[in-house]
């Protein structure tokens, strides 16, 4: 078992280092934050860690700067003293909670110790349209139906994509979180997620589905959906990784069946391989659909927005 300094050490390793007039400043508190709120450190105890850290920085600070860092972090607001200590034994917990009898109730148990859900501001809606290089009417859409929201995890502000018992993560600084392992991930599941599929709630009546791959797809999608004055008459939803399965969900297939579904994959085996497998679970559920390919080049829409000049007649012909 790593002592809390080891912890600390391999986790502030793994921070952005701070270079001048690229956020260093927020940079250089957000490392001395993590050491003396997150790991609950002295600010002596710290001091090493981030010496250490420092020597990446561009340019390094001094050790008066630093010292002064972390005397600012200790005395900051924020979520409670010790957090990133009581994340790990969260996660612990999470596999070992006492009573526990089934699967069901773990990941219940899981869900109750979720961080606080917010709602997005829309600052932060134009971060996250710059973060992916997209425009953010999408974002409003899902922020309006709830889809978006925000919380802090591990010290990082984070933006939510998120249904019912299903919430993924990803940093609003477009950096690396970290799974239960250390190891770096761009997107984290919360404990406890359930849900093969997102965009359940904009189903409604619509005749017209839109199939997407990946969560974040799914506010890709929505973005196209406002830039082609969408009629009604179309909806998104998204498989929330290439690994879901509709064949396991049969209340969706069951409000998929008799409409028309467009699987738009990601092209890439992996995509191509999910989009068919949806396509035969699809016909057998009575639904009239089809794969559409994108443009050559563009993986999936996110790369179809993100042209330096969106093509509107390539966006029409994905809901045409």
């Amino acid at each position: 078992m790593k002592t809390t300094l080891e912890r600390a050490s391999a986790y502030l390793a793994k921070m952005p280092v701070a270079v001048s007039g690229q956020g260093g400043d927020c940079a250089t508190f957000g490392a001395a934050k993590a050491l003396v709120r997150g790991f609950s450190l002295s600010v002596e105890e710290a001091l090493p860690l981030l010496l250490t850290w420092n020597q990446g920085c561009q340019p390094p600070w001094s050790e008066a700067e630093l010292r002064s860092k972390l005397r600012s972090a200790a005395s900051s607001s924020g979520k409670a003293e010790g957090y990133l200590l009581a994340d790990r034994l969260m996660a612990s917990k999470a596999h070992t909670a006492p009573g526990m009898e089934n699967e069901a109730e773990r990941r219940a148990w899981q869900r109750r110790h979720w961080p606080e859900l917010r709602r997005v501001s829309q600052e932060e809606m134009l971060a996250i349209a710059r973060l992916r290089g997209i425009p953010w009417e999408g974002l409003y859409i899902a922020h309006c139906y709830g889809l978006l929201k925000a919380c802090e995890l591990d010290g990082h502000d984070c933006y939510v994509i998120h249904e019912g018992r299903f919430a993924q993560v990803r940093r609003m600084d477009g950096q690396m979180l970290t799974n239960a392992e250390g190891k770096p991930i761009k997107a984290k599941n919360l404990p406890g997620s359930e849900g093969a599929f997102v965009g359940r709630s904009l189903l409604f009546e619509a005749p017209h589905v839109l199939l997407v791959e990946g969560a974040v797809g799914l506010l890709e999608a929505l973005t196209a959906y406002a830039l082609v004055d969408m009629e009604p008459s179309w909806t998104v939803l998204a498989a929330t990784s290439a690994s879901s399965r509709l064949e396991r969900d049969h209340t969706l297939l069951k409000a998929l069946s008799g409409r028309h579904v467009r699987i738009v994959p990601d092209l890439d085996t992996t995509g191509m391989n999910a989009a068919a497998s949806w396509l035969r679970d699809l016909r057998e559920a009575g639904a009239r659909v089809e794969i559409q390919e994108l443009p050559k080049g563009c993986k999936d829409i996110g790369a179809l927005l993100a042209a330096e000049a969106v093509n509107q007649d390539e966006l029409n012909q994905i809901f045409r």
